[in-house]
């Protein structure tokens, strides 16, 4: 007798095993879904986040652009050379587009304004000069020194989105998973260059307009393009 009820009491335990295992695989499968979900949550948050990322770096870059075009325009006519500025600006132009990441962006405008510093010195240097341009070359001047007004305001309009994308970097990086730590430092790293970067820019892009325009009024040269826009986005100049 004793032996048939203990083996009773062993069927009766292995029956009731898998009503014991069932609940707890449903429990694991139903986490890892949560999981899944959240996961695919974050990385909708991070590929949102990489993209503004890079639309930001590519208007930063298209203000450069804007800027050399300008310049080179200025500098041709104040009679100076304009081979470096035309060359920086070529290679900006090859990091325009989705093929380059924001990253890339940023190394490529770091590398034009080291390209570009003995040519902005020259530039200086021409302005403080008072020699009498020709009718042509007051024309170029004017042109010239529109397109720098809009670089200078292309250039600025992109602070404010660079700050919130900074905040938004701080906030995915303190919510990421170890796993995603190294990734989201590397999506964050171009734009807390550009939050250093175009704040100097633009200070000194706005200092750079205000000599020219000096010098433009020094020539008599008062029919420039977006002078409205400057001095309601800049101020007085």
């Amino acid at each position: 007798m004793k032996i048939r009820t203990a083996k009773r009491f062993s069927l009766g335990v292995i029956a009731a095993l898998p009503l014991l295992i069932i609940p707890s695989v449903h429990a694991q499968f139903g986490g890892l879904g949560k999981i899944a979900g959240a996961g695919n949550a974050a990385g909708t948050n991070l590929d949102a986040f990489a993209k503004s990322a890079d639309d930001a770096a590519g208007q930063v870059l298209a203000a450069r652009i804007a800027f050399f075009g300008a310049q080179a325009k200025l500098m041709e006519a104040l009679g100076l050379k304009t081979d470096a500025v035309v060359k920086a600006s070529e290679a900006l132009r090859a990091k325009e587009g989705a093929s380059s990441k924001a990253g890339d962006k940023v190394t490529a405008l770091k590398d034009s304004s080291k390209a570009t510093e003995e040519s902005k010195k020259q530039f200086d240097e021409a302005l403080a000069k008072s020699d009498k341009l020709s009718d042509e070359s007051k024309v170029k001047f004017a042109e010239g020194a529109g397109k720098f007004i809009e670089g200078v305001l292309l250039e600025k309009a992109q602070i404010e989105t660079i700050m919130k994308l900074v905040d938004q970097g701080k906030s995915l990086a303190a919510s990421a998973g170890v796993m995603d730590k190294l990734k989201v430092a590397g999506m964050i790293k171009p734009v807390t260059e550009l939050s250093t970067l175009v704040p100097g820019d633009v200070k000194e892009g706005t200092s750079t307009l205000g000599k020219i325009m000096k010098f433009a009024k020094s020539q008599n040269i008062t029919s420039i393009p977006n002078t409205d826009k400057a001095t309601a986005g800049l101020g007085e100049l």
